[in-house]
């Protein structure tokens, strides 16, 4: 008698798991609502927020501008090896360059604008 009762609690409890399809509803439902959902977004971890955060302050541009300064000088100082005089000659021949790139810089771009403004002002006349 101990065995006809093993064999009727496991074959209603297989009866139990299984729905029409063979497959647990359990299954079948999540497989629904993920084809719905659209793709799965990933969130970014605590430093990347921070860092594009801080990327899109107002502060973001002069730290930016302080560290390539400090960049640049230690770059000079370790190329001059304590000679100072050449130190400054790299080091005024940088600024030179970088003036003269900014003032090219602001020629273009300045004169860009300008000839968008008079387009608008002709096509208004």
């Amino acid at each position: 008698m101990a065995n006809t009762t093993r064999s009727r609690s496991t074959s209603s409890s297989r009866g139990a798991k299984k729905s029409t399809s063979g497959k647990s509803a359990r299954s079948t439902s999540t497989r629904r609502t993920s084809g719905r959902n659209s793709a799965p977004v990933q969130e970014e971890s605590g430093f990347v927020a921070l860092v594009k955060k801080f990327a899109a302050s107002k502060a973001a541009s002069p730290v930016i501008f302080i560290a390539a300064v400090l960049l640049i000088v230690g770059i000079d100082l370790l190329i001059s090896w304590d000679r100072y005089a050449m130190f400054f000659k790299i080091l005024g021949i940088e600024v030179l360059l970088a003036v003269i790139i900014w003032v090219i810089l602001t020629l273009v771009f300045s004169g860009k604008k300008n000839t968008d403004s008079d387009e608008n002002y002709d096509s208004e006349v």
